[in-house]
């Protein structure tokens, strides 16, 4: 395979490359999006499902809080009952179990009288008096915090992070004769919340894994869909390197028939009307440039289709050519009031078709002269870089724009500045330039300001 070929199909590589990731960012955007939605609203469901079990174990529990606080008031004031309840240091009551509270009415004989309705290792509930002081609890797990100073009438709802608790706590009123409420007490439900930090663990995982198994699929179907896409487009790039290459051949002969017939004409002057004269050059400047025109396009064509004829190459001292191209250049340099200048290395070789790098060389040297205005200089420079041989081509002419310089090497594109200033071109030269590098194994690149000049860099490959 030509390596232009190799070079155009690496092309067309990258790009199915930016479009298979521009394809999977925005899925990766959709699947974020909506896996982040959906964990968010299975978190909102688990929380509100959380609150409302401890508020209805809350509501359940407040409705036995006068009971309870009858049973408790038995216990404390009844003198059968001294004792039964211990104390603390201070003299205070220890907070009893309902199951403590109860017990009075327990026989040997008797089951429990109380059943536990509470999963002892998930939640718990509180009984408070008025004064806010606990009398009975049930459970084992109990939030370390007290009553806070102000509790709304409808109850309030605490978090504890550090123990993964969760706890409502509902200010209980009764109705006295008068019809005015009057505070009994409080109750407090508690659950442990580690149960639904569990399982949204667990579904955050599954969730992962899924849009892992998506993407996955995703980066294959998008593989194969910017392959498919670009078939297309490779075909019809092959079709236009094809008529290109077509269209040039036929075209060399019409314009040999007229570069021949112009030729005759001229070489008898006698022969054509005066008035016809510079009508006769026009021509004549026309076809050499369109002649031009398609050598350049065979030999991009030719570079584009067929493997390098490694026949032609041979090891070429590159000093003696850019040498041989200043001495060539110099006296047009002269005529524009240009300063060209050398600096060279000696017995640097490459491998190469010494045909094909003049050309190149030609190119970058010419281009160079014809963007730099009257007093400026052009520097032509060359280095040896480890495995490769550098060649700088330096002016301080006219230069480049940055947002033209990605397209400087483009087939038959010339910036803005160039057109303005400079008639005739075909743009062609620093695309060929650009083929004929890389057929070496090389590259070009270049650095540019408006205003201030440009440097190409041709970096050639040593044997």
């Amino acid at each position: 395979m030509p390596i232009s070929q190799q070079i155009s199909n690496r092309q067309f590589s990258r790009l199915q490359t930016r479009l298979l990731l521009s394809y999977l960012l925005v899925i990766a955007t959709i699947l974020g999006v909506f896996s982040t939605a959906v964990y968010a609203l299975v978190v909102r469901d688990r929380h509100q499902q959380l609150n409302a079990s401890v508020h209805q174990m809350a509501g359940t529990s407040a409705s036995t809080l006068e009971i309870i606080q009858h049973e408790y008031q038995e216990l404390t004031t009844e003198d059968k009952y001294k004792g039964y309840i211990p104390r603390n240091a201070d003299g205070s009551f220890v907070p009893i179990s309902l199951f403590q509270l109860m017990g009075k009415y327990q026989a040997d004989s008797m089951p429990t009288f109380v059943y536990n309705p509470l999963t002892p290792q998930r939640q718990a509930v509180e009984w408070f008096d008025s004064k806010k002081t606990l009398i009975v609890r049930e459970g084992r797990l109990f939030p370390s915090e007290s009553l806070p100073n102000t509790i709304s009438p409808k109850g309030q709802l605490i978090s504890q992070k550090s123990k993964s608790l969760r706890s409502f706590i509902l200010p209980v009123y009764s109705t006295a004769k008068s019809g005015r409420s009057q505070l009994l007490g409080y109750v407090r439900a508690t659950e442990s919340t580690n149960l639904l930090n569990a399982d949204l663990r667990r579904f955050r995982q599954g969730l992962i894994a899924g849009v892992a198994i998506v993407s996955g699929l995703v980066t294959m179907g998008g593989f194969w869909l910017t392959r498919e896409s670009l078939k297309p487009i490779l075909q019809s790039f092959e079709q236009l390197k094809q008529f290109t290459s077509d269209a040039s051949h036929e075209l060399r002969g019409p314009l040999t028939a007229i570069r021949a017939s112009i030729a005759v004409m001229q070489s008898h002057p006698e022969r054509v009307h005066p008035a016809d004269v510079e009508k006769l050059k026009a021509i004549a400047s026309a076809s050499v440039q369109m002649s031009q025109l398609v050598d350049d396009l065979l030999l991009l064509a030719r570079m584009d289709r067929q493997a390098p004829d490694l026949a032609a190459w041979r090891q070429i001292a590159l000093d003696e050519i850019l040498e041989d191209l200043v001495d060539l250049y110099s006296d047009r340099a002269r005529e524009t009031n240009i300063s060209l200048q050398s600096q060279l290395i000696p017995n640097l070789e490459v491998y190469a078709d010494a045909f094909q790098l003049s050309r190149l060389l030609t190119n970058l040297l010419t281009n160079a002269l014809q963007y730099t205005p009257s007093g400026g200089s052009v520097t032509v420079s060359l280095q040896r870089r480890r495995t490769h041989a550098l060649i700088r081509v330096e002016d301080t002419g006219i230069g480049i724009a940055p947002e033209q310089l990605p397209h400087i090497f483009d087939r038959f594109w010339r910036a803005d500045q160039a057109r303005s200033q400079h008639q005739g071109g075909s743009g062609l030269g620093l695309a060929i330039a650009k083929t004929i590098a890389q057929t070496h194994g090389g590259d070009i690149i270049v650095h540019s300001q408006l205003g201030q000049g440009s440097c190409f860099q041709v970096k050639i490959p040593l044997p």
